[in-house]
């Protein structure tokens, strides 16, 4: 299925981006240079225009092309990036209007020229041919969501073609234009619910160079809820009460316009369909294999779902003829075995399966597994069918082998037995990858090796080479045993222009090549933080600006004056085209407020910036636990007693009150102590206590302070 994009989306982003921009000074409007006005041009052909000067600087010319001078229809329209010239196609014989406009490094759009008129008299000699549009398949009416074939004639030297479809026979560029490519002369389309209505279509043919052909004939058809259906599938197989074993295929004819996951097929125990085995949606066809059933005489039919015939239901066919056939009550077989590999790599998952010619028993069937080679393919003893399925899965792991061994697995159920060859093949190098391919010069790239299938015992040792002194990747990078790949680190070195280079994987006399690409670096202009303050748990987020947009992405190098406190990444990347792009500092705790430069650099230009991390206070304490005297004591009047708590770490000290009241609305003992115990015979002949304890923690020197605890129970 080819999705649709509307044709005002090619444009680019020099107009769309100008949209709510400050009022700075507009550009110029450039002087149409050539075809002169009143021109008659076959096409493509090339307008030209005068370049202009913009203190900002000229970003891009945006063009239209319209059959009227109010311009109301765009017929053509596109934008240069710079260029004062540019080729138009796709055309048809007629009258036209042209102008240009300039957007300059503000985005900030310029008047648009005087227009002037030409008109189109035919093809270029030598230019690719229009194609001949055929009538949409299955007739000119089809249901929201329904997917239908669209084709046209084929035309030499064609690197795509492109179909539009339009409410507005002028297919407006200004306007709703849906438009799908496609590499070959056929393609298949859907409208949705919400655009229903009535189209006109036309193709064009594309050659190598972009340059359209001029438009194809045009042909009309709708969309709508109430189109007609197509006749349901034709049944092929299995018919008239077959007698087969499983697994069973059933086979049918396509509807004219197939739908994805279309289709849905009943399988019942009567011909009334009262009594459904399975119901089976979602398919594609024109097959599909049922690997369950139980014995007996079965009945089918299938039918196709063709969009939506309504906005909550869907439009589908009648339901097909019925087909029959029969499963045979005999004993269960094995009927086969497969692995999903053929030709598997050592360390890779396999799962297997295993086939029944019909359901198994109650209680199952436990089918035995067995391979010529275990070590190498250790397949389970057995699996078991559940009983009244004929399928079931399996999985397990391929060993380590140095050379293709081949081996068979064998899968047996009482005298039945069924088996499946395969090769299995030594881990080997499968790639290297280099990300970013295109990196700024003096950053780190990142490269990646991957291997078929896992690293043996012991590891696979692979070389690293460069064809450029440039690119410092290690000479060795080891994937470890058990792996099926490794990253690694490429430092790069400045380059005054962009330098290409290649990195060399190499493993088992098996090589294989990444390029990467080096830009010289950009200054940057600006380094924010935000906040410039924040605590060990917080971070902050840090923003990178350069004096102007590059048409590549830019690596700014970062760096931390305390990376143990504020760290950075290696680098943050400004994407073409954009002016800044942030990254996050993350912090750690500290004990005492600490400041941490953060720098960015590029082109022997440093900025910096100035995170302060500010200590974080300490977490609360909990409470002591009372151990002495016990509730409900009654020491003699005037005798010593010891409190007695539990010791709570990081406290500094405690505080210890009695009282005569459980509400502590008066005290006769408050003290101060730093050991979780204390003794006085200086009490009245009835009290309570608690304790907490305190924290000493050193904001400044001057500014010790305590921290209470939550009180003890009483």
């Amino acid at each position: 299925m080819k999705a649709p994009t509307l044709a005002f989306s090619l444009l680019l982003a020099l107009a769309l981006l100008a949209v709510g921009q400050k009022a700075n000074a507009a550009p110029a409007a450039p002087a149409l240079i050539s075809p002169p006005s009143g021109a008659s041009v076959t096409t493509p052909f090339t307008i030209s225009w005068t370049a202009v000067s913009d203190p900002s600087g000229i970003l891009g010319y945006n063009w239209q092309v319209s059959a009227t001078s109010s311009f109301a229809k765009i017929a053509r329209q596109d934008s240069t990036m710079g260029a004062t010239q540019a080729t138009v196609s796709g055309l048809a014989k007629g009258s036209y209007f042209w102008r240009v406009q300039a957007v300059n490094n503000d985005l900030v759009q310029g008047a648009w020229s005087a227009a002037r008129s030409f008109s189109v008299t035919g093809p270029t000699p030598g230019s690719i041919s229009t194609p001949s549009l055929n009538q949409p398949r299955g007739g000119n009416s089809f249901h929201p969501w329904e997917l239908f074939g669209m084709s046209w004639s084929s035309v030499t030297g064609t690197s795509k073609y492109v179909l539009e479809a339009s409410k507005d026979p002028t297919f407006p560029a200004n306007g709703v234009v849906f438009r799908w490519e496609s590499p070959s002369p056929s393609t298949t389309i859907l409208i949705t619910t919400a655009d229903m209505g009535d189209y006109t279509a036309r193709v064009f043919a594309v050659d190598a160079n972009g340059n359209y052909s001029m438009p194809s004939n045009t042909i009309s058809f709708g969309i709508s809820f109430s189109a007609p259906l197509p006749s349901p599938p034709g049944i092929g197989a299995p018919v008239g009460a077959v007698t087969t074993t499983l697994p069973v295929t059933f086979r049918w004819n396509h509807v004219i316009n197939p739908q994805p996951s279309g289709y849905e097929i009943q399988i019942s125990r009567d011909s009334a369909f009262g009594s459904i085995e399975a119901d089976l949606p979602q398919l594609n066809g024109p097959e599909y294999t049922v690997l369950s059933l139980t014995a007996g005489t079965k009945f089918w039919r299938i039918r196709s779902f063709q969009g939506m015939d309504s906005e909550t239901t869907s439009a589908v066919t009648a339901w097909s003829q019925v087909g029959s056939f029969t499963i045979p009550s005999t004993p269960a077989a094995v009927a086969s075995i497969s692995l999903a590999h053929t030709s598997p790599f050592s360390g890779d998952q396999e799962t297997g399966s295993v086939q029944l010619t019909s359901a198994a028993p109650s209680g199952g069937a436990a089918v035995s597994l067995t391979s010529s080679n275990p070590s190498a393919v250790p397949v389970p003893a057995s699996v078991t069918v559940p009983a009244g399925t004929a399928f079931a899965q399996f999985s397990f792991q391929y060993g380590q082998v140095t050379t293709a061994t081949p081996v068979t697995v064998t899968a047996t159920l009482g005298s039945s037995s069924a088996s499946f060859s395969l090769t299995l093949q030594p881990p080997s190098l499968k790639g290297i990858s280099v990300t970013p391919s295109k990196i700024t010069g003096g950053t780190t790239a990142g490269g990646f090796i991957n291997l078929n299938g896992l690293a043996p015992a012991g590891g696979a040792t692979i070389g690293l080479s460069s064809d450029s002194p440039l690119v410092s990747q290690p000479k060795f990078v080891t994937v470890p045993a058990g792996n099926a790949g490794v990253g690694f680190s490429i430092p790069t070195s400045t380059v005054s222009a962009p330098t290409t280079a290649t990195v060399t994987a190499t493993w088992q006399g098996v090589a294989f090549t990444a390029p990467i690409t080096l830009t010289p670096q950009t200054p940057p202009s600006s380094l924010t933080l935000d906040p410039t303050t924040t605590t060990g748990f917080q971070g902050a987020s840090g923003t990178v600006s350069l004096g102007s947009t590059t048409d590549t992405d830019v690596q700014i190098i970062l760096s931390s004056s305390n990376p143990a406190v504020a760290s950075v990444p290696q680098s943050v990347t400004v994407p073409a085209f954009a002016a800044a792009a942030s990254f996050f500092v993350s912090t750690t705790p500290v004990s005492t407020t600490t400041t941490v430069t953060i720098s960015a650099s590029g082109a022997g230009v440093t900025k910096t910036a100035t995170l302060t991390v500010t200590a974080a206070p300490p977490p609360p304490l909990g409470a002591p636990t009372r151990l002495a005297p016990v509730d409900g004591s009654r020491p003699a009047v005037g005798s010593t007693v010891t409190f007695d708590w539990s010791d709570v770490s990081g406290a500094s000290s405690y505080q210890l009150q009695v009282s005569t009241s459980q509400t502590f609305d008066s005290t006769v003992l408050d003290q101060a102590v730093t050991a979780s115990q204390y003794s006085t015979s200086v009490l009245p002949a009835s009290h309570h206590f608690g304790s907490r304890a305190s924290q000493a923690a050193a904001r400044s020197w001057s500014d010790l302070h305590r921290r209470p605890g939550t009180w003890s129970g009483l």
